[in-house]
């Protein structure tokens, strides 16, 4: 294998890894036994979709704040600020080398013999399913925050009926609850009371088990398409998707020196969204949002006719 052919991957590789332990930060705390409070308040600030019950990090992410600021009828006109910057300056760049829970499936598509890559319509079709979340969080979350302000009864009967969800809105869409919050817990849970209960845990409750079922699903997906969750699940991709055409950084593909899907297409079999960048205006493309700039197709491409533009 000629490493100078993956000079992108390995740099992005050591940039996800050290990404994931510093947004992690409680592991850097328990190895070399340092208070790292002070980074709180920037880690809560990221645009990664992350728990805020997660045991191993003290923030939340950007999807996650926003919707719990929303149903305690508050607007965090500071962190949406922040979170558009983010993506004028930098488009998905985070999705692509930061986020934790795109570095854990990237881990598992390398354990994959082959990956698989969903048929084109299906494919379409199911990209619209994170917009149906948003749409459908918005829809419940909001009338809990107008409430508190307007109409205390209706706020604390409707807060009552939402229960869990009232609390923590985008749990049951966070792949990074299931990993980091419930699964564990549920592990735990399990063995600590092996010889009285057994699996009774499990199946305790219908949605205990729909949850735990349902993630651990995605992840053997994962193994096997790309990204899977980022493509058709993702919260925070959906916003992301939506604002990062407006971004100074971009990719580009040359007229000149690309030679066309019939002749090539490499970059588009080596692509973990299944962006048809071929499909794409030269000047710059973003697959309607998708693009995560993990710079594979620029990598792989024999030709270089893809480059990075900012502006």
């Amino acid at each position: 294998m000629d490493i100078s052919n993956y000079k992108i991957s390995i740099w992005r590789r050591i940039v996800q890894i050290i990404a994931f332990i510093v947004i992690n930060y409680v592991i850097i705390e328990a190895i070399f036994s340092i208070n790292l409070k002070s980074f709180e308040v920037f880690l809560k600030a990221l645009p990664f979709l992350n728990s805020p019950r997660n045991p191993l990090s003290k923030g939340a992410g950007f999807v996650e704040y926003l919707f719990y600021s929303m149903a305690k009828g508050e607007f965090p006109f500071f962190i949406i600020a922040l979170f558009l910057l983010f993506i004028l300056f930098t488009n998905r760049f985070f999705c692509g080398w930061i986020c934790p829970i795109g570095t854990i499936q990237d881990g598992l598509s390398t354990l994959g013999a082959k990956n698989k890559t969903v048929k084109k319509e299906t494919h379409e079709n199911l990209l619209k399913f994170k917009y149906f979340l948003i749409v459908l969080l918005l829809i419940i979350i909001v009338p809990l925050g107008i409430t508190k302000t307007t109409d205390i009864a209706f706020h604390n009967d409707y807060k009552e009926n939402l229960g869990s969800w009232a609390e923590q809105p985008v749990g049951f869409f966070s792949l990074s609850e299931y990993i980091f919050v419930f699964f564990p817990n549920l592990m735990t849970e399990i063995f600590e009371n092996w010889e009285q209960t057994a699996l009774e845990p499990l199946f305790s409750d219908f949605w205990v088990f729909f949850f735990f079922l349902f993630y651990l699903i995605v992840i053997m997906l994962a193994i096997f398409y790309p990204r899977v969750y980022c493509k058709y699940m993702c919260p925070f991709g959906a916003i992301a998707a939506r604002l990062s055409r407006y971004s100074f950084l971009k990719l580009t593909r040359s007229p000149v020196r690309c030679v066309g899907r019939a002749d090539c297409g490499i970059c588009e079999r080596v692509c973990p969204k299944q962006v048809r960048i071929l499909d794409e205006p030269y000047e710059f493309f973003t697959g309607n949002g998708e693009c995560n700039l993990c710079l594979r197709c620029k990598e792989k491409c024999p030709h270089n006719a893809i480059d990075i533009r900012f502006g």
